[in-house]
This record gives structure tokens, sequence and C-alpha cells, in this order.
């Protein structure tokens, strides 16, 4: 095994179905570097901690670290930079202990997934598949949020970025978005529902709970036009990896030599 590895994190779940989505994902990258899944939580032996000693005892001493997560607003996004050393973000709950790892390789951080040119792309089929008359038609797109105000400005931010663009390239008669948390959800559907059949996609990693019960139920009684469909298992996840490791390797190739200058840095950060 070579000297730099590649460690996705994925939130988790108890349902095998869901697992498979994120290990098919990456079965289908094409990367000539070790990768290996691991998982915040919900899944036995495949911790974050477990997974980045696996690599760090096979040989691994630069780790590209990719959180497979909508947003940098998630708390949970938070919990693994804390977990690996990294700076925390300020709204993270106090109330909750987050155990830190022993890390021995040098870190890689890649952004999650944002409004990446890939991901725009997902959304976007997501997009074209239900809006058939969008000239005549109100998109909604949904995110999960953040109680924490901090949490929850990147998540506006992303939405209010990812909105515009569709809107003015679908020409939707109206555009908007609403998050679960805070419950915004209902009050911008009914907003957007008088200017046009009502579109609603959601801004999801994959299909779960939140898109098949919590959506639906605050959307109860009103018409609109949503099948449920997250980013997996589209094909272009599989893109999305490849391009945050290659442009991982190059941001690190050329930070390094300011960072071993003074010899102080140990980790090395992408912009996000």
């Amino acid at each position: 095994m070579g000297e730099t590895a590649v460690l996705l994190i994925a939130h988790g779940s108890p349902d095998p179905k869901w697992l498979e989505l994120v290990e098919s994902a990456v079965r289908q990258c094409q990367i000539d570097l070790p990768i290996r899944v691991a998982f915040l939580g919900g899944v036995e032996g495949r911790s974050i901690e477990q997974e980045w000693k696996r690599l760090e005892e096979s040989g691994a001493k630069r780790i590209i670290v990719i959180p497979l997560f909508v947003t940098a607003g998630s708390s949970h996004v938070g919990e693994i930079r804390t977990m690996l050393g990294l700076s925390s973000d300020p709204w993270l709950r106090e109330d909750i202990e987050i155990p830190r790892i022993a890390v021995r390789a040098r870190i890689v951080w890649c952004s999650p997934l944002e409004d990446h040119p890939v991901v725009e792309q997902i959304v976007a089929n997501r997009v074209q598949e239900l809006a058939h008359h969008p000239h005549a038609q109100a998109l909604l797109l949904v995110g999960h949020g953040n109680e924490r105000e901090g949490g929850q400005a990147r998540w506006v931010r992303l939405l209010h970025r990812m909105t515009l663009r569709l809107q003015n390239r679908f020409g939707f008669a109206a555009a908007g978005y609403g998050t679960l948390r805070p419950d915004t959800l209902r009050e911008q559907a009914q907003m957007l529902a008088d200017k046009g059949e009502l579109v609603v996609v959601p801004l999801f990693v994959s299909t779960g709970y939140f898109t098949r019960k919590a959506i639906p139920q605050r959307l109860e009684g009103m018409d609109y036009r949503y099948d449920g469909s997250a980013y997996l298992p589209h094909p272009l996840m599989a893109e999305w990896i490849n391009q945050s490791v290659r442009a991982a390797i190059v941001t690190d190739h050329f930070t390094k030599r300011s960072v071993y200058a003074n010899g102080r840095e140990k980790t090395v950060e992408m912009g996000r």
C-alpha cells in the first residue's frame, strides 16, 4: 500500500440498503489509491476510529478525508472535524462530548458536497425528472437544516445559491427553499404554491426517514410533484469523489512547501 489513502466518511444507518448505496458509489470510483468507508454511527466495526487505524496500520501517512454530507453546515461535519483534531465549528452543541482520535497520518480535508458543479448536475437531473413545464411550476428545494444559528446560515447560503441557479437554468415561475430544522417547509410551500404547480426536490445524500416520511408529512393536503429521490444512487456521485480526491492531491502538493517551511504545521485543509 502507498503512503496516501482515502477515507470517505458517511452518516451510517442500520439499513443495509443505505450502506450499499454508499459502498456502490465508492466501487464506481476511478481512483488508484486505497479507499475505505467509515460511518459516524450505526455500523458495527466501521467507525471512523477503526477505519482510520486500519489505514494507518496499512502504511498510510497521508489520508484524504471526504465527508459525504450535504454541507459544512451539518453539525455532523463539525463532529468529525473535532474527532480528527481539526478546528471545530462554534455552533456545535456544548453538551455533547466528542471523542478524539489518535491521529498520526497527515490529514487532507475535503469539502462536503455543497454546490460542487457535479452535485448541481445531480440536482438538476432530479429536477428535470419532475419539471415538465417549469414556466408554469414553482421549485421548492428542501434541506435538513440546523437549529444552531451558525450551521443554519451555511445551509441557507447553500440553498439560496442552488435555488437561484436552478431557477435561471430551467426558467421556473418561482423558486424557493425550506428546511426541516428549523421547520420552514410548509410555510415556504404555501407561498410558492400560488405561483404555479409545486415541484419539491430534497437535498439529501440518500433516501430515508426524512425523504420518505418527514417531508410528505409536512406537505400533507397540498398538491405537489415529488418522488423523494436523493443524491444516491446517481452515477455522478462517484465522479464527485474522483474530483474531490484529485483536487485534494493537487492542493496538497502546492501547500506542503509552505506547511513544512516553518516546521510547525502537520495538517493541510482544503478551502471550503
